[in-house]
């Protein structure tokens, strides 16, 4: 009877380093496709020298929305998150380019960078300048629990001058 017991207590400590080794595999790849995925967004900005963040996408559009969510629609990146509150300026987007208010595939806020130094002194005559705020979303997402913990990646564009598309 000890042996059937002392094998249980075996099977159990194996089946819990068998779930905690796929939930370390299932949040590093999860990571990895984030960081991907924000990159492509923040170099596809940068490329068009910044984005019009009041459009949805449509069918045959082209420009850096189009190119975004042709991006994720080939990578199959499904993560969702939830809404930012640091800014208020977040524009969200679903995997399929519409404009969200809840559970968006990623977010995208534009700040102007002089805003501060404008306030604080007589900079009037630099020109406009302004970066991107991206946020994308990964899980911890094991095979029998499912979603666990949402956590998010932040990146920004370089400053970008002058009038947005």
């Amino acid at each position: 009877m000890r042996e059937a017991i002392g094998g249980t207590w075996l099977f159990q400590i194996v089946i819990i380093f068998i779930l905690l080794f796929t939930g370390f595999m299932c949040l590093s790849i999860n990571r990895s496709k984030a960081f991907n995925v924000k990159n492509q967004i923040i170099q596809t900005i940068q490329s068009y020298n910044g984005m019009n963040l009041n459009q949805n996408y449509e069918d045959g559009d082209i420009g850096p929305l189009a190119d975004i969510v042709s991006y994720i629609t080939a990578n199959s990146y499904r993560t969702t998150g939830e809404v930012p509150n640091d800014h208020d300026n977040y524009v969200c987007y679903s995997r399929d380019g519409k404009q969200v208010s809840s559970n968006p595939v990623f977010c995208i806020a534009r700040v102007n960078a002089v805003q501060d130094a404008e306030s604080s002194s007589s900079y009037n005559e630099l020109p406009d300048m302004y970066y991107y705020h991206v946020v994308v979303f990964y899980q911890l997402d094991l095979p029998v629990f499912h979603e666990l913990f949402n956590f998010k990646v932040v990146g920004d564009t370089k400053i970008l001058y002058g009038d947005v598309l």
